[in-house]
């Protein structure tokens, strides 16, 4: 347990930019792998001051891995070019998402510094069929499809590319909580070498941010699992855009939810992993404390992690706002859960109920 506690506040101080010495850097390394953060980490460290006080070996590793991921974001910066061109061309102008959006609208100041799986683009979904003709017509194909009902078609790739696509119609599973609507109507319409995308305004920028590491699809919210490299970017995101942000409106969706909590453990983390001034216009309840303190355990020991998961697994699928959507007004949230878990059990049965509690991933 001690390891992991010291590899993790090592990790945390260098990406505050303070000095880290007599450091086990192969442990923070690895956490910082585990995470995506080693180019972020060099970029941290490198412009810090602080640099001299890594042992040289570890400087060589993370210089090597934020070149490399350099290049590799300038080709997925090229890739996404060229990709909504083509879009634009038939028509459609797409928001850009997560990770493919910081490379043309920060808030990172290194172009090498974040890590990325893949393109997020989200189009109207009255375009969606016109979009995957655009995506085959530049040589993508389908690798992974994910169903009609599903927040997003699918991933495309590429041969020889670096990057897949990823194809939205909305931003999140739970898409009623962050329409896709709204977010491109309250966008900006932006033009980055003669392409033109929407960008998303600031405010919806940390809705999706939290959304997407606490709630969505495996809700690590409820599994206790603390995403570091999310809880990072919401810090870097509220710094950049500061009063951009409309917390009101954040706080007000989130509370119509029931999604309070969860927000406010997620602010809590970063503001003790890296000094985040508090947003809200409360402070933080008890619960979501202690929510922060159960993250932090299940960080640093193998058999809470586990315990964690299991419990997440059992109770993100039966969230209220989950619930809500689903069975409508009608009914407790007694009711919505014991209904919900007899009609998954009627038609998955037990097996499938017993692998979805100890799914990891």
């Amino acid at each position: 347990m001690k390891g992991r506690r010291d590899a993790l506040g090592g990790l945390t101080r260098a990406l505050r930019g303070e000095a880290v010495v007599a450091a086990d850097w192969t442990a923070i390394l690895a956490l910082a792998n585990q995470h995506l953060l080693t180019p972020l980490l060099w970029s941290v460290v490198g412009s810090s001051g602080h640099a001299e006080a890594i042992p040289i070996d570890v400087r060589a590793y993370l210089q090597a891995l934020h070149a490399l991921n350099g290049e590799r974001n300038a080709a997925i910066r090229g890739q996404s070019v060229e990709l909504v061109g083509a879009l634009n061309e038939a028509g459609i102008v797409p928001v850009l998402l997560k990770g493919a959006l910081t490379l043309f609208d920060g808030p990172y100041d290194d172009p090498a510094a974040r890590m990325m799986r893949d393109i997020d683009v989200l189009v109207p979904a009255a375009s969606r069929n016109a979009a995957i003709g655009v995506l085959e017509r530049l040589g993508y194909r389908l690798a992974q499809g994910y169903g009609e009902s599903h927040h997003a078609f699918g991933d495309f790739a590429r041969e020889g590319d670096p990057a897949a696509v990823d194809l939205h119609t909305e931003l999140v599973d739970p898409h009623y909580v962050l329409p896709a609507a709204e977010v491109s109507e309250r966008g900006a319409l932006r033009q980055f070498e003669g392409i033109t995308v929407v960008t998303p305004s600031a405010t919806d920028r940390i809705l999706h941010n939290f959304l997407h590491a606490q709630i969505h699809h495996l809700g690590h919210h409820y599994r206790g699992e603390m995403l570091i490299a999310q809880i990072y970017e919401m810090t870097v995101l509220v710094r950049s855009f500061g009063a951009a942000i409309d917390w009101s409106l954040v706080e007000r969706r989130l509370e119509t939810h029931h999604l309070a909590t969860p927000l406010e453990s997620y602010l809590v983390a970063a503001q003790r992993l890296f000094g985040l001034a508090w947003p809200l216009s409360r402070q933080p309840r008890l619960a979501s404390r202690l929510h922060y303190v159960r993250c932090n355990l299940q960080a640093h020991s193998a058999l809470l992690q586990w315990l964690g998961i299991t419990w997440g697994n059992m109770r993100g699928p039966l969230a209220w706002h989950r619930m809500r959507a689903l069975y409508g007004k009608d009914g407790s949230a007694l009711a919505w859960r014991c209904r919900h878990i007899a009609q998954f059990l009627q038609k998955k049965g037990a097996r499938a109920s017993v692998a979805r509690l100890r799914r990891a991933e």
